[in-house]
């Protein structure tokens, strides 16, 4: 069985509840957990990161973070694939080049599986500083950050899916907001025809794991799961077939002409330079496209959560963690970095000054300052589906496995390939089906 099952089903209730954590059990560590700000004065840290809006706190603030304890930050920031290959490099050959890195939820069974992780448990019991207010952090997120009872990484996202359309351009050719698959297409077609100067729709397509999120949430909504119970492979079951011949048909008819390459961060620019008329994407995006800095649709975009034919929610779920790595010397002052990103004064900052309105912090959320914020800066409507977004999070569809990285290459290269009208949707899920087979039996996964 995968590593993480149990962090299936997470609910609206999850993600507001607040989280006590006492008694937990203790991983092991070359030293002891200690505390105290000014206890590892002079120690340099090497931090790897993710690129991506949740780590700009970090970049902004964290010679705020060294002037209060004397610890000296070191950050490297690279793409998500250059970033796991470089966490895997170093945690293989044992260098310990790494204190701290990224933690996504989807590659935690295999670096949990391989070792690469430091639990947290023991220096929350004996190591906690007053940054940290494990009740502000939303449950399920830090369920996400558990495997086998043990949490290793802190979340700084926490991210469901979320449709955007241009609402000038629905109010203008009398469309309605975009409520379900079928929803979707219509508009698609319908923009095309009337508004010949715009992209109607833009999402990932690239051929890497990170746009597997994308295909199995559209996906979800028709029902459709790449694995069943006992781990056995549906790729070419009829739900996925008819998911991904729609989902095919929307980015090679209707999207961008590169749609097979589009990364997030590419499918995101088609969006906010103005180009494209829809997205479907991670509920993060709201805070770029309203941001004047780095959007040029602001105050043009309308917000829903469609569903599809089974009537379920098109899932986009991503949480994401700051871990201490196994192999770093400097755990402890790895774990005092860890607690000052989530404190109250970075994440209220993030708000303030970033703009940041989706921070993982029932406190900025619950705040006065948040709803004033929302309103000064008439993003209310997003605010307003943000929750609704992070209510249909759910793990139900996700493949929790070490193999993860290679599950989700499998998937997003042949759909890719699809996209980019090299074989047909049918020939692409009959590949995958077979080389996930394969890996999951090489795996021990099935008989």
């Amino acid at each position: 069985m995968p590593v993480s099952r149990r962090v299936r089903g997470m609910t609206a209730s999850a993600l507001t509840a607040a989280l006590v954590l006492a008694g937990c059990a203790g991983g092991t560590t070359d030293e002891e957990p200690q505390a105290g700000r000014r206890a590892f004065e002079g120690t340099q840290l090497r931090v790897l990161l993710k690129e991506g809006y949740e780590i700009q706190a970090i970049q902004k603030y964290q010679e705020d973070f060294e002037k209060a304890t004397g610890i000296d930050v070191e950050l490297e920031v690279y793409d998500e694939p250059t970033a796991r290959q470089k966490l895997v490099l170093d945690a293989t050959s044992n260098t310990g080049t790494y204190d701290i890195t990224s933690a996504s939820f989807w590659n935690l069974p295999e670096y949990v599986s391989a070792g690469w992780l430091q639990p947290l448990d023991e220096y929350i019991s004996k190591a906690k500083d007053e940054w940290l207010h494990l009740e502000d952090l939303p449950q399920g997120a830090m369920k996400s950050m558990t495997v086998d009872e043990q949490l290793y990484a802190l979340p700084h996202t926490i991210i469901g899916g979320m449709f955007f359309y241009r609402k000038d351009v629905f109010q203008e050719l009398g469309l309605q907001p975009p409520q379900t698959t079928d929803d979707i297409l219509a508009a698609a077609r319908t923009i095309k025809e009337r508004r010949s100067d715009l992209v109607p729709f833009t999402a990932r397509g690239a051929p890497s794991f990170a746009s597997l999120g994308t295909e199995l949430g559209w996906a979800y909504g028709y029902g459709a799961n790449l694995f069943d119970e006992e781990n056995r492979p549906q790729a070419n079951s009829p739900e996925m077939r008819t998911a991904m011949n729609d989902f095919v048909t929307l980015m090679r008819e209707y999207a961008p002409s590169d749609a097979a390459s589009l990364t997030f961060t590419q499918a995101g620019e088609k969006f906010a330079s103005g180009q494209a008329a829809m997205m479907f994407d991670t509920s993060g995006f709201g805070t770029i496209f309203e941001d004047p800095e780095q959007s040029k649709v602001v105050g043009k975009i309308g917000y829903t959560l469609p569903t599809g034919p089974a009537g379920k929610p098109l899932q986009w779920l991503y949480n994401e963690g700051l871990a201490v790595t196994e192999g770093s010397e400097n755990k402890n002052a790895a774990w005092l970095f860890l607690q000052w990103r989530l404190s109250r004064e970075t994440t209220m900052k993030e708000l303030t000054e970033l703009g940041r309105t989706d921070v993982p912090s029932l406190h900025v959320l619950d705040s006065p300052e948040y709803a004033a914020y929302a309103e000064e800066q008439g993003v209310t409507e997003f605010t307003k589906s943000l929750p609704k977004s992070w209510e249909n999070a759910t793990t139900e569809h996700w493949p929790f496995y070490p193999q993860f990285a290679k599950i989700g290459d499998t998937f997003a290269k042949e759909i890719s390939s699809a996209i980019a009208g090299s074989q047909t949707v049918d020939e692409a899920l009959a590949v995958v089906q077979t080389e996930l087979t394969r890996i999951m039996k090489d795996a021990g996964h099935l008989k």
